[in-house]
């Protein structure tokens, strides 16, 4: 079995599902705050470790649909939930990594410590030209923008220390300035000179994760992110990749969780399954979309697909694509969640209250702890 002790689970719950063949009824849900609430409340009775919320900066394909800023729903739903991880999308293309990073941290602060980043880039001329550009960026310049801004965004939560501020009202000190940081990045990218101006986060770095959405000019690298998604259909190619990318991670140091996306279709029996399989085919566009592992039958026998796959050695846990929202995302969490508990691959709790604990991910200090500090000088209305 992988070494974790039970297996991650996650879900995203963009749009109105992700089988191709899913109805675009009723699209005005995706504006109405109820719909998100749902389908959070739903993950956390599930004991999902964390959503993730989609996000896009046009509008495009065969279904154009309105869509709320993912971050904002939810920092706006964070308080009525208490465990369930929240990750939202954000592009690191046309955007600056001061401000974004400050979002971000606000949502780790509202959320209690639950926040994770969906590190995107901007791939379509229809995105670019809403930017004013005539066509979006050449993949390896996303793919370089992009490290450089996760790299950044690291500086700048770094730049307050952890017991930066001190309140000492008596000896009339808010903060120690030894404990402030100027980040001083010059990069190829990005110059900035920080501090951040927000606090440093309660998880310390807001979690980092990239998805294999088929495009060569996203990151999808161990040496940045914390949580890689990945789109593998077979198991000897999951297995190949699962020890690719952690190699890679020993490799940079680092500690990384790696997920399969999955596509599960749930029926009281796989009789059941199968037709609704057969149903949702056919309303799909003859072009298919890239290969992605889908698990169709009963809820007992999709648990064991995904069991044979954690104990094989192929994932450390699987995120979910619920084939229509909200109802899919119900059933998985009120059907097949209870199946896998059993099994003694999910807990009937938390592992903790952060996102990071939910991952067995360990919270990382500051790289500026104990360097000398100039950053109160930030504090200065005089030009710098």
């Amino acid at each position: 079995m992988s070494e974790l002790k039970r297996l991650i689970l996650s879900a995203s719950i963009g749009g109105l599902g992700y089988h191709p063949g899913a109805p675009a009824s009723q699209p005005q849900r995706l504006t109405e705050l109820g719909h998100y609430r749902q389908l959070l409340r739903a993950a956390e009775r599930g004991r999902l470790d964390f959503v993730l919320l989609e996000d896009g900066r046009a509008v495009t394909g065969e279904w154009p649909v309105g869509r709320l800023d993912a971050l904002t729903v939810l920092a706006r739903l964070a308080p009525e939930t208490s465990s369930v991880g929240l990750v939202a999308s954000k592009p690191t293309t046309y955007s600056e990594p001061f401000t974004v990073s400050r979002e971000l941290a606000t949502l780790d602060f509202v959320s209690g410590g639950r926040a994770g980043w969906d590190v995107t880039t901007l791939a379509s001329s229809a995105e670019a030209q809403n930017y004013g550009e005539p066509r979006a960026l050449p993949d390896a310049e996303r793919r370089l923008i992009a490290a450089e801004y996760v790299e950044v965004s690291r500086k700048l939560w770094d730049s307050w220390e952890d017991d930066a501020v001190v309140l000492d009202r008596a000896g009339g000190r808010y903060l120690d300035p030894a404990k402030l940081h100027h980040i001083n990045h010059v990069g190829a990218h990005f110059k900035i000179r920080g501090p951040q101006i927000t606090y440093r986060p309660p998880q310390g770095h807001v979690v980092i994760v990239a998805v294999d959405r088929g495009d060569p000019g996203a990151p999808l690298s161990a040496a940045l992110a914390d949580v890689l998604v990945l789109r593998q259909p077979t198991l000897v190619a999951a297995q190949q990749a699962y020890a690719e990318h952690q190699q890679a991670a020993a490799t940079a140091g680092r500690d990384v969780r790696v997920l399969q996306s999955v596509l599960p279709i749930l029926g009281a029996t796989a009789e059941l399954a199968q037709a609704r399989a057969a149903e949702l085919d056919a309303r799909a566009p003859a072009a298919g979309g890239p290969d992605l592992l889908r698990a169709i039958g009963t809820p007992a026998q999709v648990a064991d697909l995904l069991e044979e796959w954690f104990r094989a050695g192929a994932a450390d846990g699987f995120h979910l694509l619920p084939a229509m929202l909200p109802g899919d995302l119900e059933a998985l969490a009120d059907e097949l969640v209870p199946e896998l508990r059993r099994r003694g691959l999910l807990s009937a709790e938390y592992g903790g209250r952060t996102l990071r604990e939910h991952l067995g991910l360990a919270q990382p200090g500051s790289q500026y702890a104990g360097a000398p500090s100039e950053a109160f000088t930030a504090y200065d209305a005089s030009p710098v």
